[in-house]
């Protein structure tokens, strides 16, 4: 029998300032790329933290050392880098939601008529 994957949420409640920020990109992560998002969550337990820019994040070590940290990004986010920063943009104007679209929304004709 196959053990049902379930949301975790962010893993460091304790690390309040950018606590919200982890709820929704994990949750955005979620919905769009599991794998991706249990690379972030396993990142997040060891401590790392998001500051927000003007369009998007920046993913910071936090409490992990500076060899760790480079190695993690080296080996295990540079496959994720586009859609990384796709999660984090997205991430930056809202949050994904957990409904499904209506049956063929995308095999509707939509017609464009000049201004």
């Amino acid at each position: 029998m196959q053990k049902e994957k379930i949301y975790l949420g962010d893993p460091r409640g304790d690390k309040k300032d950018d606590h919200e920020y982890w709820q929704k990109l994990l949750w955005n992560c979620w919905h769009t790329d599991q794998t991706l998002y249990y690379l972030l969550h396993g990142i997040r337990c060891g401590g790392a933290e998001v500051i927000p820019t003007k369009k998007s994040f920046c993913l910071m070590p936090g409490e992990w050392d500076e060899a760790e940290w480079n190695e993690i990004k080296r080996d295990k986010l540079s496959p994720f880098k586009d859609k990384l920063i796709n999660i984090f943009k997205l991430t930056r104007v809202g949050r994904v939601l957990d409904e499904p679209l209506p049956d063929g929304i995308f095999k509707q004709r939509v017609r464009w008529e000049s201004l």
